[in-house]
């Protein structure tokens, strides 16, 4: 007697005890979906991904696309790989790190023997993969996790750390703290509450900055005394070199050096015209002073001598700088002297 085909659509189970067909049939029809299966039995299949966790405000939100786990319960490789809900700043990624980290750590009962969790901006690149624009990992017998940031800094933000940098307010990378765990603690500094302070103001759409500089008594809120015009186009080439050299996207500088709340100073600067012609003064005044001191070293000079001998080169060389610019890009007062 031939046996009857499966129902369309209804798998075969793992084993049937011989019930004879027709009750091998019925059981089959009725209850196929809750037959059990020894686990090398089972066909491997996709699984619905994937556990949402939590996330807390404050924390860019984000969507777990592919959770990739291998190994035994107490050995487990991690690997989250996520998109991003928003558009985020490079410095709003590391709370995401951070939280993601702690998720997997801790979700399950044992800790995974490594992880990696990589965040895109789009559900299909999290999905297929690719370069992401963050990630932390953990290897084997590391003791806590590294990250990799490859969210690029916007214009404004970019220029904001220029600033910081020609203000001598900003802190270097930690490179043993590449996911930002350690809890800066901002300390006061003070000229923090002076009513005098350098300000910058942000032009985008050129890709410009105006930034504006009191010329203060040191440690003090009050204007110098007197200003030379060595001391004021001193300030000028730090802050240009400095600007343009830690914003790769910044294409203009204006400097404006106040005293007594007046302008005495303003220069604007194309990236072009620093490039070819400004980038080089620092470095030719610096080369100078070497000699100076190697005369006064072999007694050729006196202190007086090597600090005027100084003096009227910076003036020659600056002056010769400002030179190669437009007048129209250059204002310096008689007031500097």
């Amino acid at each position: 007697m031939r046996a009857h085909p499966l129902p369309r659509g209804v798998a075969a189970p793992c084993s049937i005890p011989t019930l004879g067909l027709l009750a091998g049939a019925i059981l089959i029809a009725a209850a196929a979906g809750s037959w059990s299966c020894t686990k090398s039995e089972q066909a491997s299949g996709p699984t619905t991904c994937c556990d949402q966790p939590k996330i807390p405000a404050g924390v860019p939100a984000f969507t777990v696309v592919r959770d990739e786990v291998t190994g035994p319960t107490d050995g487990q490789d991690v690997k989250l790989h996520v998109a991003l809900k928003q558009k985020t700043k490079r410095d709003d990624i590391y709370p995401a790190l951070q939280f993601l980290y702690r998720y997997a750590m801790t979700r399950k009962t044992f800790e995974p023997t490594t992880f990696l969790g990589a965040f895109y901006t789009t559900e299909g690149e999290a999905q297929t993969g690719g370069n992401p624009v963050a990630k932390i990992w953990r290897e084997h017998g590391d003791k806590g996790p590294k990250c990799e940031n490859n969210i690029k800094l916007e214009f404004a933000e970019e220029v904001d750390k220029a600033f910081m940098w020609s203000l001598q307010r900003a802190e270097p990378e930690n490179l043993d703290d590449t996911c930002h765990l350690e809890v800066k603690k901002k300390v006061a500094r003070f000229d923090d509450k002076f009513t005098h302070k350098p300000t910058m103001k942000v032009d985008d759409a050129k890709k410009a900055v105006e930034v504006t500089y009191p010329y203060l008594e040191t440690g003090k809120d009050e204007y110098v005394a007197n200003l030379g015009f060595n001391s004021a186009m001193t300030y000028w080439a730090e802050f240009t070199t400095t600007m343009f050299g830690k914003a790769p996207e910044l294409q203009q500088v204006t400097y404006v050096g106040l005293l007594n709340d007046q302008p005495v100073l303003k220069i604007t600067t194309s990236r072009q015209q620093f490039d070819a012609k400004l980038s080089t003064v620092q470095e030719t005044i610096a080369s100078y002073s070497a000699i100076t001191f190697a005369k006064l070293g072999l007694h050729k000079t006196d202190d007086k001598g090597a600090k005027k001998d100084q003096e009227q080169h910076k003036t020659q060389v600056y002056k010769a700088a400002l030179a190669t610019l437009p007048k129209d890009q250059v204002m310096v007062s008689p007031k500097l002297k």
